[in-house]
């Protein structure tokens, strides 16, 4: 679910049922909780480069406000530094307007947030346990969330990308009060320049498409993808280019199925680029391929995985992609249907997968642990030295407590190049 921000939707697509998938090769599942049992690790992420991991550490007494926290990961092991997670706060923040991603530029890398009040932080790491944190001299505005920054490596140029909020912050889907939203991109070296990209009307208690489709950078490009609606009220995905603002966003996927958490990936060694997205709010995902940007992504591979232990798998999504050795890979999640977006991806146990990127012989591999007491979420690969992990969060099941206001555990999967 990846970014798709505890409690973004309420879905209520029905799942479809998984079917065997003959290439899932043997696999040693090595999956383990790290980090301080009592803590509470709610959406970790890790950088592209210089090996970090930012995470929240959400106040249970409120399931909103929290700590973010900054450490860096061990190359050759996959652990925390420090052994807890907790190695710089840059500031306070909330669930809605926490760093959801990396950023990247000329110098490296770095993240970017608001505080519960509304002053957005620039953040840049200095090591696990220290940083450098600026704030940006935009004005003081509570209603902005989703903060996704730009992915420039070896350019000297830094945006962020968010949903500004009308009314009140928090999401479409439980604040009925919001009758617009407007995806912005703001200028980091210039915060005068906040640029409209396009605005989106309610449609409570359904959810506003920029929801369901999370905006997310194609790394390594200026280019940004976002949800809208079509003629035919199917989530799609749109795209606009930063360095082009006087040109619209242009639509990139027209089949009629609903993209659900698409995730574009630039392949940086062959230069094609795909789209990978849960369809339906079924176990199955589609993975679209183009060769350039501002033309249409083609269907190109299903990805359906062989589910060993949920009888009525739902919602594909959390793609996260990575490259070792010159391929291309994606982590994802499953649950069991649950009836909803927030019983399903909270109330349900699941699992996490691994899966090739158009390969001639598409294979996945069972990363997780099964627990029937778990509900998982979040997968998030790392690749150290020549060896790949994908942390990702587990809660207990809980139907009488609200999601957000249980201990959220980080778990680290071992995977097949490790062994």
């Amino acid at each position: 679910m990846k970014h798709i921000y505890l409690g973004v939707f309420i879905l209520t697509l029905l799942a479809g049922c998984s079917k065997n998938n003959d290439n899932t090769p043997e696999f040693v599942v090595n999956d383990i909780r790290i980090g301080n049992s009592t803590y509470n690790y709610v959406n970790p992420e890790v950088s592209p480069s210089g090996n970090y991991m930012i995470w929240i550490e959400v106040d249970t007494t409120n399931g909103l406000t929290g700590k973010v926290w900054q450490c860096g990961l061990d190359p050759n092991t996959g652990d925390l530094i420090p052994a807890d997670g907790k190695g710089f706060n840059p500031f306070y923040s909330n669930i809605y307007a926490r760093p959801a991603d990396w950023g990247i530029d000329n110098i490296g890398v770095y993240y970017v947030g608001s505080t519960i009040t509304g002053q957005i932080k620039f953040v840049r790491p200095a090591g696990p346990t220290s940083a450098t944190v600026t704030d940006i001299s935009a004005p003081l505005d509570s209603k902005r969330r989703v903060f996704y920054p730009s992915q420039l490596p070896g350019e000297n140029k830094r945006f962020v990308s968010y949903i500004l909020n009308d009314v009140v912050n928090g999401f479409s889907s439980s604040t009925p009060q919001n009758t617009k939203y407007q995806l912005r991109l703001l200028d980091l070296d210039n915060p005068s320049g906040d640029y409209l990209i396009e605005e989106q009307p309610s449609i409570y208690p359904a959810t506003v498409p920029m929801d369901v489709i999370v905006p997310r950078w194609i790394k390594g490009s200026s280019y940004l993808t976002f949800g809208f609606k079509d003629g035919n009220n199917k989530a799609q995905a749109k795209e606009f280019n930063a360095y082009d603002l006087l040109k619209p966003p242009v639509a990139v996927t027209n089949d009629q199925v609903n993209k659900i958490d698409g995730y574009p990936v630039l392949n940086k060694v062959t230069g094609d680029q795909y789209l990978m997205s849960g369809i339906d709010a079924t176990s199955t995902a589609y993975f679209y391929k183009r060769s350039a940007f501002s033309v249409p992504f083609v269907r190109n591979e299903v990805v359906l995985p062989q589910t060993v232990h949920l009888q009525t798998a739902a919602f594909n999504q959390s793609h996260e992609p990575f490259i070792l050795d010159n391929q291309l890979y994606s982590t994802f999640q499953i649950n069991n249907d649950g009836g909803n977006f927030f019983e399903t991806t909270f109330n349900q146990p699941g699992e996490i997968w691994l899966t090739t990127i158009d390969n001639p012989t598409q294979t996945m591999w069972l990363l997780s642990d099964f627990d029937e007491t778990l509900s998982i979420s979040e997968p998030e690969p790392y690749v150290g030295n020549s060896k790949v992990w994908v942390y990702y969060s587990a809660v207990r099941i809980d139907p009488d407590k609200p999601y957000l206001k249980r201990v959220f555990q980080l778990r680290r999967c071992e995977t097949p190049f490790n062994q």
